[in-house]
């Protein structure tokens, strides 16, 4: 009974699978059905409307006539388009069946379409033409004229106009239009309507507040003209002549105003030798511009904007020494003081044309009083003195007349503001800061705007200040704001006699003091290389490296005696530091020879030794104290083998090429001085153009804590000068990013150019000087030796042995075996020595030749090989 039940339960079930999987396919072949149906009456209707859209135009013969005809007939001037919108209400119809908001959309549609076409009958004139209704009066109007509604609008039309007459029957079709179009779109045409109106307003109150905004311009600048020409007038009324006025505004003649004579008992003297000087010889003082009115801004915030460009376009002192010990100058007076104008006069009167020539005639006769005193300390028996070089040897700066104005770094300032306001980042620019080559806009953000933002937006910031490359400072040491650095569109050229010139260089209370340049603000630049205490420079070719270093080197000719300061020179590119051999700053000739480099880096360790052995002596911890100590001994008379030694600045000018020949002794000696040479007196300087890894080392780097980074390709190079990007971004010519030890982040310099002229002029001065500075013979003597004692060294000649030859041997012999591999771990060499090692035991016999990746076979017993060694 229950398999009987079981049956018929299973016999049920498949029954009604039967039936489902043929209702599925019944269905199936239904919809497959439909969709032929639908393609083949899409097809038809498209052909149909082609047809009839041809016909339209007559270009289907008199069939295409008589259906055009009808066509008008019906639809009267939306026969044009009654064809396409046909076949699109058919395709629209078929594809959304069963969708009730499509056949309410496509109900809108055709209501529009007749709506339009009352619209076409109302302004016809047919109906107004009428005097009663008629369906055929209406066909044939439209049928002949292809004008009209036809009869299905024009019926409508007349039904409507009966009664509302023609006002009436616009106004409601204009509602029907505006209700179909909603219906159709879905959008709401009182939101548009709306949002249309208020993007008007909002555009007009734009326009209306620009306008007032150049009205404001235009004001102030005519305020300030007429300000500018009332001065003027009440000049004229106090009795000074225009001529005059001109001339203290653009050229003056004459000495120079509000001076002061240092009473003295040559006073009189000194009147007469006052001579006629011009402004071009004699520039006002540098100042730092601090406007307070803007010629142009925008609105009152860009007004209050701090703008600093000292000491950019004028050259620095270049009034005669002669005058400047006896005549000062008093600050913050006014040249249009009329006392001082009156003063002015009367002076400039009583000059007397002797007393200009004989002034004059009175440089010349320094230089000559220079001479003499050079011929007498080379003198025969005289005591020899050392004379720091003139500035007079080294080129005056021109300055630069194009530098930007006021208003158009506030423009500037202006429209970089607008450009981050489009982003949606808001800021306000508190002050602006002109330097040699760049200008830096600082930025100080709203609450709640990132940083990440402003920096994000480089590429835009450039494209829409048409500036070849900017740097953003996000944000500024010691500053809430964020700076943009733009290049200026003309560099300034810094002088190095600017820089010599400086009170900061000048009041720089160190011996090796390095004029580095001036920042983005126009300030000069003094660092102590005693505190760095080592340097790093590193910059792409021509970007200013070897400028630099001369700096480096003039900066110190300027401000140390040669018993104060040596120097070393390794200069493998030969043609860069030879220009300064014969100085009496030097200990040894400029180094040429690669391997004579690392010998005399090598003497630089051994020297540091000595000298704190020499500290521990006198029990002092630096030079500074043991030379204090020295001191002392000789003011007591106490001598003894002890005496003052000089600082010692070590200047490598490539260190790739060192790098390739003596990798390893060059990395030993300069991490060794590194680490310990500070205290010693011993510091060094390194330059390369090549700042790959390979060069410049991890350990070389860790050790040297003061880079200077000049324009490099790409920013892996920045990175492994810096730590950082940005060198990527500088301009060259001296642009650098200046990082000594206790700088957070690096500071943008311009660097001084100083020609090969103005380096010969100085380099001659010296050695004329004849003093008796010669090269100490003891330190080359010590190069020598040590150059001659790592002769087995890598880079020695393969004629020598190696110093590890009989050690390798012996070792070889006693193990049984050979390989490369067990000399770099037994005496811990690197590769290169090894293999030449081994290949040296090769040919004495001692091993035998390579056999693939077996080890060498050993050749000789102990006796044999001690023999060989006797022999040798």
């Amino acid at each position: 009974m229950a398999s009987t039940s079981g049956r018929r339960k299973t016999t049920s079930s498949g029954r009604k699978n039967t039936g489902n999987r043929r209702s599925n396919t019944k269905r199936g072949r239904t919809n497959e059905e439909r969709l032929i149906s639908n393609e083949v009456l899409l097809i038809l209707a498209f052909a149909v409307g082609v047809l009839l859209f041809l016909c339209n135009f007559g270009i289907v013969g008199p069939v295409g006539d008589s259906v055009s005809s009808v066509m008008f007939g019906i639809f009267g001037l939306m026969a044009y388009i009654a064809p396409v919108f046909i076949f699109l209400a058919i395709a629209f119809g078929i594809s959304n069946q069963g969708n009730f908001r499509a056949a309410m959309k496509l109900t809108a549609a055709v209501i529009l379409f007749l709506a339009i076409g009352m619209i076409c009958e109302l302004f016809s004139g047919n109906l107004q033409s009428m005097d009663t209704y008629s369906i055929k009066e209406l066909y044939d109007f439209s049928s002949q004229n292809k004008s009209g509604g036809g009869v299905i609008s024009g019926s409508l039309a007349y039904g409507i106009y009966s009664l509302l007459d023609i006002v009436g029957t616009v106004l409601v079709l204009v509602v029907i239009i505006i209700v179909c179009f909603v219906l159709i779109t879905g959008k709401s045409v009182v939101k548009t309507v709306s949002e249309g109106s208020q993007k008007v307003y909002h555009t007009a109150r734009d326009d209306a507040a620009y306008r007032k905004e150049q009205a404001d311009i235009r004001r102030k600048e005519q305020q300030r003209r007429k300000e500018s020409e009332r001065n003027t007038k009440k000049a004229l009324e106090s009795g000074i002549e225009a001529e005059k006025i001109l001339r203290m505004n653009k050229k003056v003649s004459g000495v120079m105003l509000d001076t002061t004579i240092k009473e003295s008992a040559a006073s009189a003297n000194l009147r007469d030798d006052v001579h006629e000087i011009t402004v071009n010889d004699i520039p006002e003082r540098p100042v730092r511009i601090d406007e307070e009115t803007s010629v142009y801004a925008a609105d009152s915030t860009l007004e209050s904007i701090r703008i600093h460009t000292t000491a950019i376009n004028q050259p620095q002192n270049l009034v005669p020494e002669y005058l400047t010990e006896t005549v000062t100058t008093k600050p913050n007076h006014s040249v249009n003081n009329k006392e001082s104008v009156k003063s002015y006069n009367t002076e400039r009167n009583s000059i007397s044309k002797e007393s200009a020539a004989s002034a004059k005639s009175k440089e010349p006769e320094q230089s000559l009083a220079i001479a003499q005193e050079l011929k007498k300390n080379a003198a025969p028996g005289a005591v020899k003195k050392y004379v720091l070089p003139p500035v007079s040897l080294l080129k005056q700066s021109k300055g630069n007349s194009n530098a930007s104005s006021p208003s158009q770094l506030r423009e500037t300032a202006l429209h970089l503001q607008n450009t981050l306001k489009t982003f949606g980042v808001n800021v306000t620019v508190t002050d602006i800061s002109q330097g040699p080559s760049v200008t830096r806009y600082e930025l100080q953000p709203e609450p709640g705007v990132k940083v990440s933002r402003i920096v994000n937006l480089a590429d835009d910031i450039k494209l829409n200040l048409a500036a070849a490359d900017i740097r953003i400072e996000a944000p500024i040491p010691g500053k809430s704001a964020v700076g943009i650095e733009v290049p200026n569109k003309e560099n300034s050229a810094v002088s190095f006699r600017d820089l010599i010139e400086s009170k900061e260089y000048k009041n720089f209370q160190s011996n090796i003091a390095f004029a580095v340049g001036k920042d983005i603000s126009g300030q000069v630049v003094v660092s102590d290389i005693a505190k760095m205490p080592h340097m790093l420079i590193a910059g792409a070719t021509g970007s200013g490296k070897s400028v630099c270093i001369n700096t480096i080197i003039m900066s110190i000719l300027y401000k140390a005696h040669p018993d104060d300061v040596k120097l070393i020179m390794v200069d493998p590119k030969v043609v860069e530091l030879s220009v300064y051999n014969g100085i009496p700053h030097l200990m040894i000739p400029v180094v040429t020879d690669p391997k004579k480099a690392a010998a005399a880096l090598n003497w630089g360790v051994a020297e540091m030794t000595d000298r704190y052995k020499k500290f521990a002596d006198m029990n002092v911890r630096d030079l500074k104290g043991y030379n204090k100590q020295v001191e002392a001994l000789q003011k007591k008379g106490e001598t003894g083998e002890h005496t003052k030694m000089p600082q010692i600045v070590i200047i490598v000018d490539e260190l790739a090429d060192l790098m390739m020949v003596a990798a390893h002794e060059v990395e030993e000696s300069i991490c060794r001085l590194a680490q310990l040479a500070r205290a010693a007196g011993i510091h060094l300087i390194i330059a390369t153009q090549r700042p790959s890894v390979d060069v410049i080392t991890g350990l070389i780097k860790a050790n040297m804590p003061s880079r200077i980074a000049f324009a490099v390709s790409s920013g892996v190079d920045s990175r492994t000068i810096l730590d950082m990007n940005g060198a990527e971004k500088l301009l060259g010519k001296g642009d650098m990013l200046f990082y000594p030890q206790g700088y957070t982040k690096p500071a943008r310099i311009q660097g001084a150019f100083i020609s090969d002229g103005e380096v010969s002029d100085v380099v001659d001065y010296l050695k004329n000087q004849a003093i008796g500075n010669t090269y100490d013979p003891s330190v080359e003597e010590k190069i020598k030796n040590i150059g001659n004692s790592s002769a087995g060294s890598p880079g020695a000649s393969s004629n020598e042995l190696d110093s590890y030859f009989i050690e390798a041997g012996k070792f070889i012999i006693e193990k049984d075996k050979a390989s490369i591999g067990m000399l770099q771990r037994v005496f811990k060499i690197g590769f290169n020595r090894a293999a030449r090692i081994m290949d040296q035991l090769a040919e004495a016999g001692v091993v035998g030749e390579e056999e693939g990746t077996k080890p060498r076979r050993v050749l000789m017993n102990m006796e044999q090989f001690e023999e060989y060694i006797e022999e040798v």
